[in-house]
């Protein structure tokens, strides 16, 4: 996905969020994954990744360009892409359906026509079509989590951002999420993704970064990263997410 962070930095106040962070995703990279502790700073830079914040110092390139700072470059790079976080943000007094085709018409300009056919084939894809007129309370957490993945991906994005898409999720809806993830995976979909479920990293990550504390600690390809680590952090890290 061709991705150069440097020197990177977003503080809040006093409090350094991610701290001078440098950092190559090759083009082949297709599934960046950002693990490490809570509060490391993995939301945080998952949305400097995808041009949600501006960062204090630091420059973020991607395909080769800078991002830069400018609200009307920013807002082009974010209509690309597709964004899923941790609360599933439905509109409450919108059905599946209406959800998902509110942005195909408010920001990326499809008729009203074009953005129903497109959102219903979304429903459909991830076995919504039957709950398409319901509305996001009579829909359980793994329903909802998945009507926003349909709206995230209905514009066909060239990037998938997902912060934490299962932590709400009880265990059993967590898998169906993830195998949906997991589909989009196999596909062909570019994805940066924060997460603590190892397994699913493991499996599908191409490149995984450990972040701690705002900084880099690790970044290593694939299964690398659970096999050949020497950093006592990230064994602590791992022993106490995946002791259960």
């Amino acid at each position: 996905m061709s991705i150069e962070l440097r020197n990177i930095s977003k503080h809040y106040g006093e409090t350094r969020a991610v701290d001078e962070v440098s950092l190559v995703v090759p083009d082949e990279v297709q599934v960046l994954v950002l693990i490490g502790p809570s509060g490391g700073g993995k939301s945080t830079l998952l949305r400097l990744l995808g041009g949600l914040e501006v960062p204090t110092s630091g420059e973020v390139l991607y395909q080769g360009r800078s991002l830069g700072t400018e609200e009307s470059n920013l807002r082009q790079f974010r209509r690309k892409n597709g964004f899923l976080f941790q609360q599933f943000n439905l509109f409450p007094h919108l059905s599946a359906l209406e959800n998902v085709m509110l942005p195909l018409t408010k920001v990326h300009d499809f008729s009203a026509a074009e953005a129903k056919d497109r959102a219903m084939s979304g429903l459909e894809r991830f076995g919504l079509q039957a709950h398409a007129e319901k509305m996001p309370a009579q829909l359980s957490g793994g329903q909802q989590q998945r009507v926003g993945l349909a709206r995230a991906m209905a514009h066909q994005p060239g990037l998938l951002l997902l912060d934490e898409p299962t932590s709400a999720l009880d265990p059993e809806m967590k898998a169906e999420v993830l195998e949906v993830i997991d589909e989009l995976c196999r596909e062909g979909q570019r994805i940066i993704l924060t997460t603590h479920e190892m397994g699913f990293a493991k499996k599908s990550g191409d490149q995984l970064v450990f972040l701690s504390r705002g900084k880099v600690i690790d970044v290593s390809e694939g299964t690398a990263f659970f096999e050949s680590t020497d950093s006592p952090e990230i064994k602590g890290f791992l022993e106490k997410v995946m002791k259960w």
